[in-house]
This record gives structure tokens, sequence and C-alpha cells, in this order.
């Protein structure tokens, strides 16, 4: 496979990962997942959803990081669960900290707000009022 092409997904994969977390991933993020699902932004990893026809690109999935890793990092802050339990890590970069559509908050077309968790603080702050808006911010990671 060349390292330019998109693997993307399937409508299934995305509808098995929402089932596993328990919500609706937002419209812009499916979509994009659609063809670009297991690649980065740059510097930046966009968590895939789990897709069997390319397990090995897509095992760290939203669904794997959500139930292992943010868990983890949630315990080590002392994040407060009532705070955090809105929150859905897409992507994470270097540092430790997450950029999380935050489903407590939503943006003018309706889907959640996304926010930046401070590893250090556990504090989220907002950056784009949707995915794909987060997408086009400049100075954005990656």
């Amino acid at each position: 496979m060349s390292r330019n092409k998109s693997i993307g997904t399937t409508l299934d994969a995305i509808a098995a990962a929402e089932q596993a977390l328990g919500r609706s991933l937002p419209a812009s993020y499916a979509q994009w997942l659609l063809v670009n699902n297991g690649r980065a932004l740059g510097a930046l990893s966009i968590f895939p959803v789990y897709d069997a026809a390319n397990a090995r690109k897509t095992w760290e999935s939203i669904a794997r990081h959500y139930e292992t890793s943010w868990q983890e990092w949630l315990e080590n802050t002392g994040a407060n669960g009532n705070e955090a339990s809105a929150l859905l890590p897409f992507a994470q970069f270097g540092t430790g900290d997450y950029y999380c559509f935050d489903y407590a908050q939503t943006g003018p077309t309706g889907e959640p707000v996304v926010v930046l968790w401070s590893h250090e603080t556990g504090a989220a702050t907002a950056v784009a009022p949707d995915f794909a808006s987060f997408l086009t911010l400049p100075g954005r990671p990656g």
C-alpha cells in the first residue's frame, strides 16, 4: 500500500465504534474517518475507528484509547468524573494532552465543541466549534 493512499473505513466500522463508546460520533469526524481513518495530521495522532480490514493500522482506535489511556490519565490527574464524563478524546500529541469532543457543549452546527484537555491540570479549553473547524485551525499541532 502506498504511504500517500488514504485507507478510509466503512459506516459499519463507525457504527461499531459508536456502540462501543455508547455515543454517536460527530458527523464531520465520521465523514473524515470514511476517507482518512488511520491517518495522522502531521504530528497529531487522530484516533481511528477499529477496522478489521486494516487491523494493524487501526488497532489503537478511539474506543481503545477511551477505555485505556484516557481512563489512566483521568485517574492520574484526579479529574472529576462528572467534569470528564462529557469528554471523548479523539487526538493526542506528544505532550500527553488530548483534543476531545465535549458533548456538554454544542457548537453552531449541532456537533460537540472541540476542547484541548490538559494532562497537567485536567482542565479543558474550547478550541473549535466542531471537528470540521478544528481541521482548519491555524497553529494546531501537526
